[in-house]
């Protein structure tokens, strides 16, 4: 008998796969318990060294001993009868493999996994805003450009947690200490830095600190040509993973290393639209921009973004100024964000804001496969993008995935804590968990009491069935005459109406003055004033529109009847009920 048959016979092959499935058991688990139970430095490299230290000594005694029905009893060579135990280790073998492949999809393929937003991030940073060092004003805009371009390279790194702009913007004056700032965004590392800029030459000094010790974890100075930016982010963004310890895929070592654009001057009328004070002024930046260099993908993809951002917005405001426009005003943007996003996916597939514009776009549109794909795209290339975690945690809640809507709205919250909680707020509200989410709404309105905050609590009073409470809450938002959106109007008025508030739902939505964008909104508006018959009509032209008009929250209050209207449960409610919202 050959040495590899003997091999096979004494299972040694078989104990050693099921020791290293074992083993990779063992190493997860220690990964998991190491922060929680505070556990030394040095214990997962103890665990390390025993495992590997084991693996030598289980084929040993594979080779030299046989379990048997009596017991382990030493192998009597090649002449002894064939071993009982095969099946069974091959039965075992199979299991851990299932159980190896369930814990792996659960902590690494679905975002479902428990966010703590307490704990201080692994391999985080947060950037303070750059110090402007330029002689002429007129340059200010490089600093807000450089630290915002910045950002972006870094939120392409899946292995590290990077505060988003908009909530490290409130420390940029240099009052606040280094250890406090750290504290209150949850993060192991500050960078600060400073920007120059004169004749074609730029001067950035940046230095990553340790907030406990106030010490320099790296500092680095560059003295360039403005030419040479793009050498100068990659090599920042570069260091600081570096510094932090995190992994880079080749993938990500690409993305940060390509050149947006070969032009510094397209490049830098780029950098004046990240600082841009209106959405206008931003857009004509983009787009002498594009005309300088055509190529600039992300200045399209930038382009994309913005455009969809005030979609519902502007589709609204035509609704106010002539209602028969609201559908062409719609298509047409819808036209603009679609082409503009594939013209930059055309020119780089990499840009995860682009397939962002386009899942946003597709969700406002119903469209479930495309929305859910595009999305997909985006978390994968652009992770710490809280505008991508907060608009696929919509999708998820508009398509019932609740959990993972939840872990998405909570994990922006992780990477911009000034802007997030009302979106987690919203992903509880559609899950059903009403009591979370009206504690989120109160944590936040005793911050910043908005009307719009207010109303949003009322909106979760109602479909818990704390009617007091809601009307105290929507009559804040009715006393300040602040409705936002055509959307606004109706979704008040019909709280009102819910709770018995007759006379006030009825004021309220005749301020719309039949000037309501969406189907969906219209068929409320009947609701809100007695017409079941007109609703259901105006239900079922909007079912059977193939590109209706916005309106998602709305559109799932009626889906799930989450206010248990009793109209709405009638059978000719329910059918055309269940056909709201994506098609499949």
């Amino acid at each position: 008998m050959s040495f590899v048959s003997e091999l096979k016979r004494r299972k040694v092959f078989q104990v050693a796969a099921v020791y290293l499935v074992v083993a990779w058991l063992i190493m997860q688990v220690v990964d998991v318990v190491n922060e929680p139970l505070r556990l030394p430095e040095w214990f997962a490299t103890v665990a390390i060294l025993i495992v590997a230290i084991g693996f030598p000594i289980a084929l040993i005694l594979s080779w030299a001993f046989d379990l048997t029905p009596e017991g382990v009893v030493k192998d009597q060579g090649s002449t002894a009868p064939t071993r009982s135990d095969g099946r069974r280790i091959e039965y075992v073998f199979i299991g851990l493999l299932i159980v190896a492949v369930g814990w792996l999809s659960y902590r690494e393929v679905g975002p479902t996994r428990p966010v703590d937003q307490g704990d201080v991030l692994p391999n985080s940073v947060a950037v303070l805003p750059f110090t402007n060092l330029s002689a002429d004003p007129e340059d200010a805009f490089f600093a807000a450009g450089i630290h915002d371009t910045i950002l972006h390279e870094l939120a392409k790194i899946t292995d590290m947690n990077v505060i988003a702009r908009t909530s490290v913007l409130p420390y940029g004056d240099g009052q606040t200490p280094i250890a406090q700032i750290a504290e209150e965004l949850n993060v192991e590392t500050i960078m600060e830095g400073t920007v120059q800029y004169a004749e074609g030459q730029v001067r950035i000094t940046v230095q990553l600190i340790n907030p406990e010790t106030g010490s320099h974890i790296w500092s680095g100075n560059y003295d360039r040509a403005f030419a040479d930016i793009f050498v100068i982010q990659s090599e920042i963004a570069s260091r600081i993973a570096v510094a932090l310890e995190a992994e880079l895929s080749p993938a990500e070592q690409e993305s940060i290393a390509r050149r947006p654009t070969d032009s510094a001057a397209a490049y830098a009328l780029y950098l004046n639209a990240s600082d841009a004070e209106s959405r206008a002024a931003a857009l004509s930046y983009l787009d002498r921009a594009i005309a300088i260099d055509p190529g600039f993908a992300l200045a399209y993809a930038t382009k994309a973004r913005i455009i969809g951002n005030g979609y519902v917005r502007e589709v609204a405001e035509a609704a106010q100024r002539a209602p028969e426009t609201a559908a062409d005003v719609a298509e047409e943007l819808e036209r603009l964000v679609l082409s503009t996003a594939e013209q930059a996916l055309g020119l780089n597939p990499d840009l995860g804001l682009a397939y962002s514009a386009l899942g946003l776009m597709h969700m406002r549109r119903w469209r479930r496969q495309e929305s859910e794909d595009a999305f997909s795209r985006a978390l994968a290339l652009s992770p710490n993008d809280p505008e991508v975690l907060t608009s696929s945690s919509l999708f998820h809640s508009l398509t019932g995935q609740h959990d993972d809507a939840i872990y998405l709205a909570q994990r922006a919250i992780q990477i911009d804590p000034a802007n997030s909680s009302d979106n987690l707020a919203l992903a509880h509200f559609f899950a059903g968990e009403y009591e979370a989410a009206a504690f989120l709404l109160r944590q936040l309105i005793a911050d910043n009491p908005t009307t719009a905050l207010y109303f949003r609590l009322a909106e979760v009073e109602t479909a818990s069935g704390d009617y007091s409470a809601a009307l105290e809450h929507v009559q804040i938002r009715d006393q300040a005459g602040d409705w936002g959106v055509p959307g606004g109007i109706v979704r008040s008025a019909y709280v009102y109406s819910i709770i018995g508030r007759q006379e006030d739902a009825v004021r309220v939505v005749a301020l719309l003055q039949d000037r309501a964008p969406s189907l969906v909104q219209q068929a409320t508006e009947q609701l809100v004033i007695g017409d079941a018959t007109e609703s259901l009509r105006l239900l079922q032209e909007a079912v059977a529109t193939p590109l209706p008009l916005p309106g998602n929250t709305l559109s799932m209050i009626l889906k799930h009847n989450i206010y248990a209207d009793p109209i709405l449960d009638q059978p000719e409610f329910v059918e055309v009920r269940s056909r709201l919202g994506f098609r499949e």
